[in-house]
């Protein structure tokens, strides 16, 4: 037995590799990981139609899911455990001050499984990974004239796309300007140059979940294992009583002194997972 009852992973970057696929000997070690009785959570960035699909390769239908950074947890079938949303008004502050700073936002509403995409027809402004990212969605995009103005309520989060180099210099804006009534997530993509920037209500992150599952089933911190490779991972890592940053992690992060696991493409979490849960690893 264990002394882990909860233990949250990361999908992208972490759990998956870099082709977005579990490996079979990662997979036969989350079933191991499961017979002691821990509870599973993949936390993740993504939205949850998005996520599932990734998650599904486990093959443990028990798994919970917690979408955009821990606003959203749910089973896979859709039910929803908890969730935490952004105030309309705070949200139309949100879209006027990316507005001043020349963001493309993109705001995303409804606990459904395929949550709305609310947008404006931003046009030559926006680049080619934009471009892509909203081709790919297009299914859920619900275009407006003006963000400030036409949300029809309280939101999931608000992302824009930002130079990475800018990015923490630019969450800090929101920060200040709305006095911490928001949490800026930032998630490094495409090969370092840009940055997902999140805007989402104060308490969220990847940690809120893992808190509302520790209340509910009376798990201590120190019984709570995290397993990531992103900024936004880092409120989940700080709460776990037993914190693991991939290989591939941004260096910065891989300094804040978590342990360091193997690559997602040498199945860092498996290894990680061994050594902690399985062989009884104090840490």
């Amino acid at each position: 037995m264990t002394k882990y009852k909860l233990i949250a992973l990361d999908i992208d970057g972490t759990l998956a590799n870099s082709s977005g696929r579990i490996t079979t000997r990662t997979k036969e070690t989350v079933h191991r990981v499961a017979q002691t009785g821990a509870t599973i959570v993949v936390a993740t960035g993504r939205r949850f139609i998005t996520a599932k699909p990734r998650v599904l390769q486990l093959d443990f239908p028990d798994v919970l899911l917690a979408a955009h950074n821990g606003a959203i947890l749910k089973r896979l079938n859709g039910e929803l455990l908890h969730h935490q949303l952004l105030s309309h008004t705070l949200a139309q502050k949100v879209v006027q001050i990316a507005k001043e700073l020349k963001l493309r936002p993109v705001v995303f509403e409804g606990t459904q499984d395929s949550a709305n995409l609310f947008v404006e027809n931003y046009g030559d402004q926006l680049d080619d990974w934009e471009r892509e990212y909203l081709w790919e969605n297009k299914a859920h995009l619900k275009w407006v004239d003006n963000l400030a103005t036409d949300l029809p309520g309280d939101v999931i989060e608000i992302i824009s796309v930002v130079p990475a180099e800018k990015a923490h210099d630019i969450a800090a804006v929101f920060r200040n300007r709305l006095n911490g009534q928001v949490k800026p997530i930032l998630v490094i993509i495409n090969n370092g140059r840009l940055a997902f920037l999140g805007l989402s209500h104060a308490s969220v992150g990847k940690d809120l979940p893992l808190r509302h599952l520790a209340e509910k089933m009376a798990i201590c911190p120190s019984e709570i294992l995290a397993i990531g490779d992103n900024y936004n991972d880092l409120d989940m890592l700080q709460f776990a009583g037993t914190s693991v940053v991939m290989e591939n992690a941004d260096e910065a992060l891989k300094q804040r002194g978590f342990h360091v696991t193997a690559s997602n493409d040498a199945d860092g979490v498996a290894a990680a997972l061994e050594r902690f849960v399985l062989s009884g690893d104090t840490a």
